[in-house]
């Protein structure tokens, strides 16, 4: 059997992340952070997500940990899906040909390993990620056997691929972090249950969370009833039942005692919630409790970071032909010797395989080795298993993946010294060059910037590596693609490491044609008289200057040019606001902008409005409040408005027992239990009205408590975005005369049938709401992952006042849409060539 560990992603600023993809011939392993950008740097690399059986989640959770997380279990289970449907069609074929039908080929379940927090983190999502194609298996480890007996070498967990020795390390008492910071009165939820906020001294049990996340959210049918409990008489509870006791809002798992156990019942009458079998009867509303109404236990930060060692099986030794025959075994036999069979020899001999066989080769492994801070270091080092000659032989690479900073410290150091026939791979922000890891985006981006310099810039990149790493011949520092075989030979792939995007040779591909195109527009937008009549036709458009970015222009999932939905406008003097948030929407920022102005970005941010709860326009807004937060921690006063329902609000506050990303901080405007906030003004706001005069939420068809936003500034500008939605005429009358509108347009024309079905929008149906609602300017965005480069969608109707295509990382002012405009020719040319290569 061969094994490899591959690097499928290393910290950059897209993938903030270290994963390592662990293939085997049968099985796929997922070890590290699969943080957000995971699923783009897979798809990058062209690795095959929906194989993957196990992923184990090392350090200390907290939503870096698993940020990606929840896409990639989504990709996998849309994989399962598409490959049940291909399959369904093959053997309805098949059938009609009387031919042999095909069996289901892909993975069917996941494991998720991890730390403390594991089940809480996964459930926080519970609201929003709802019976997923696929079953998850949740394992949180809480024991530490090798502690207390160190002799203790059995693995932890293994199947027929792989063994694994999970290692939790115990930060630093003296160092902890101080407990999470509670909401307090000022945060604008006078209705919020205070019983949330009161501390606890530690990791809950994840016995309900655990539930939720495996009967609730991924339980392997798509759209069944399972995320509910029924009551049942106490004397009907059986012992194989999942019962709980309900007390106010707050769930206990029952354990007993049960009535077909033989035991007494103490009363009998009493009302249990239960999970209903098959052969329970779910009542009407009223009569069941939703799970992803019911409150988690409440959790605090965990002080253990996880890391792994990794073994192969071991693998039998070679056949020896030459000693078969000496015992008189016939040719037709060997199969059965190698296959682990004994057979029958001359003269009546019994041979077994180890008769015939060479020495069994021992199974090599690695080292997950992650340590985020310094807190954690003389805990791992003081671990048992390094001095365990039975778990460190055969390791031959150690994967460091190590918080800023920490590479050189004497400690890694000298373990690096003492194990010098181990490979140590450093993976950390400061040993990874912070190059274009996507590369595809990057390369799209440069030839856009030798079209249009003036929307578009050269992202930010940095191919050196700016921190110290131990030197040696031991020594490597990792990047993406470096490749480690370890069975059935051991061997370092380097020459698989994947080479830094070639962005001179990209900008010198885009054409004459395509350049001179481009010239006409520069010409024809410098001309005195066309920027005379814009400057007559925008007077009364206020805050001219404010830049509209998309970050994310795709839908659904992650893709290889357009990232999930998310939108800044950073308007000067007021502040900046973000429309939808998807996940890796704070990489995209720093691709962009560079560490320093994105750090002013954040501090000046001052809403995020989230349109609905479908993951692809809300991933990303944990990690991105966190960094608002981190930017902004020296100022007592800074608050962020959140334009949320409470469901979502209820994700964030629960993510926020976890680790502390500022949720204290956090002012939630049109979000309240009943939903009767629509409109949310100045006034209501208080002092810090964040630069809004109002922001108002105007329900539309696509998902359940789907809206559509318009937030109207101090300054009078007033936009309006659809988030996810089929054309709406409320939605129009409501923004009418909106100078700016920010609509979906997920399917061309043609697609009309698929777009009513999926509740979004064509081109031509999203234009026409701008035309109802008399937008000034108007932007499309939100296109099908079909379209890979927009150069399948076509405008059909140019009247309808301006209107731009939306692409990542474009930086338009609201005054120069009409400049904008006079390029698009030279980059339709451009995608069309660049889609014919």
């Amino acid at each position: 059997m061969t094994t490899s560990v591959d690097i499928a992603s290393a910290p950059t600023a897209d993938t903030p992340g270290t994963c390592l993809f662990v293939h085997t011939d049968k099985r796929s392993y997922v070890f590290g952070r699969p943080s957000e950008g995971t699923q783009r740097a897979f798809n990058t690399r062209r690795i095959g997500m929906g194989a993957t059986e196990h992923v184990f989640l090392s350090g200390s959770l907290s939503w870096n940990q698993i940020g990606g997380l929840y896409g990639f279990v989504l990709t996998v289970g849309n994989s399962l899906e598409a490959s049940k449907e291909q399959t369904a069609q093959l053997n309805s074929e098949r059938e009609k040909k009387g031919l042999k039908l095909y069996g289901q080929t892909l993975n069917t379940a996941l494991g998720i390993h991890g730390g403390d927090n594991l089940c809480h983190t996964l459930a926080a999502c519970r609201p929003v990620i709802l019976r997923q194609p696929i079953t998850v298996s949740t394992f949180e480890h809480r024991e530490d056997p090798r502690t207390e007996t160190p002799t203790h070498v059995e693995p932890d967990w293994e199947d027929d691929g792989l063994r694994v020795w999970k290692v939790p390390v115990r930060r630093t008492r003296s160092s902890s972090p101080q407990k999470r910071r509670f909401s307090s009165p000022d945060n604008g939820d006078p209705s919020a249950d205070e019983d949330i906020f009161k501390p606890v001294d530690g990791p809950s049990d994840p016995t309900l969370a655990k539930i939720m996340v495996e009967k609730a959210m991924f339980n392997g049918q798509l759209g069944r009833n399972g995320d509910v409990l029924i009551p049942k008489r106490l004397s009907l509870v059986k012992s194989t039942d999942t019962a709980f006791v309900r007390k106010d809002r707050n769930l206990t798992l029952y354990t007993g005692p049960f009535a077909d156990a033989g035991a007494e019942l103490p009363n009998p009458e009493d009302t249990l919630w239960v999970l209903p079998s098959k052969d329970d009867t779910i009542g009407q509303k009223g009569e069941v409790i939703h799970l992803k109404n019911t409150p988690l236990p409440r959790t605090t930060y965990s002080e253990i970071s996880m890391s792994y060692v990794v073994k192969c099986h071991e693998r039998r030794g070679k056949f020896n032909p030459g000693a078969a025959k000496k015992f008189g075994v016939k040719q037709q036999d060997f199969k059965l010797l190698t296959a682990g069979c004994a057979v029958e020899g001359t003269d009546g001999i019994t041979v077994t395989p180890e008769m015939v066989l060479g020495d069994p080769q021992p199974g090599k492994g690695f080292i997950v080795a992650d340590i985020e801070s310094r807190d954690f270091l003389d805990a791992f080092m003081e671990r048992p298993e390094w001095s365990s000659s039975e778990l460190m032989s055969d390791i031959v690479s150690v994967y460091w993946i190590l918080g800023s900073g920490m590479a050189n410290d004497v400690r890694i150091q000298k373990f690096v010294q003492d194990h010098p026939k181990i490979k140590h791979i450093f993976c950390a922000s400061d040993t990874c060059p912070n190059m274009i890891a996507l590369a595809g985006p990057g390369e799209l981006q440069t030839k856009l910037r030798r079209i249009d310099p003036e929307r578009f810039t050269l992202l930010k990149y940095d191919n050196a590596v700016k921190g110290a790493a131990p030197e040696g011949p031991q020594v490597e520092l990792g990047r993406i693609g470096y490749k480690t075989a370890l069975m059935p030979r051991v061997a370092f792939q380097a020459d698989k490491v994947a080479p830094f995007p070639n962005l001179l040779e990209a900008a010198q591909g885009v054409s004459d044609t395509i350049l001179e195109l481009a010239r006409k527009a520069r010409e024809e937008t410098s001309d005195p008289e066309f920027l005379r009549r814009i400057e007559e036709d925008e007077r009364d458009i206020p805050n001219r200057d404010a830049e509209i970015i998309p970050l994310g222009t795709g839908s659904s999932c992650p893709g290889k040019y357009r990232n999930v939905s998310a939108t800044l406008i950073r308007v000067p003097g007021l502040g900046n606001y973000l429309l939808d948030c998807g996940e890796g929407t704070l990489g995209q920022i720093r691709r962009l902008f560079g560490d320093e102005e994105t750090t002013n970005i954040l501090r000046d941010l001052r809403c995020i409005a989230i349109s609905h709860l479908h993951a692809d326009h809300h991933l990303g807004t944990p990690s991105l409040i966190k960094a608002w937060y981190e930017s902004t921690i020296d100022d007592g006063n800074a608050k962020l408005a959140i334009s949320c329902i409470w469901r979502y609000r209820t994700l964030l506050e629960e993510v926020s027992q976890v680790e502390d990303i500022g949720f204290h901080r956090l002012r939630f405007v049109n979000c309240s239990p009943s939903g009767d906030l629509p409109v949310v003004t100045a006034e209501k706001m208080g002092h810090n009205n964040f630069g809004l005069a109002s922001i108002k939420r105007i329900p539309v068809t696509h998902c359940w408590r789907s809206d559509a936003v318009q937030i109207e500034l101090t300054s009078g500008l007033r936009i309006a975005y659809s988030g996810d939605c089929r054309p709406s005429d409320d939605f129009a009358r409501e923004c009418d005369g909106a100078h700016l509108l920010i609509h979906e347009c997920t399917f061309d024309d043609d697609m009309g049938s698929h777009a009513k079905k999926k509740q979004h929008s064509t081109m031509q149906e999203a234009l026409s709401v701008a035309q109802k609602m008399r937008a000034r300017r108007t932007l499309l965005t939100h296109f099908s992952q079909r379209y890979v480069k927009s150069d399948s969608l076509k405008r059909n109707d140019a009247n309808l006042g301006e209107v731009l295509m939306a692409f990542d990382h474009m930086r338009v002012r609201l005054g120069d849409f009409k400049k904008a405009a006079a390029f698009q020719p030279a980059i339709a040319q451009m995608l069309a060539e660049t889609s014919e290569k």
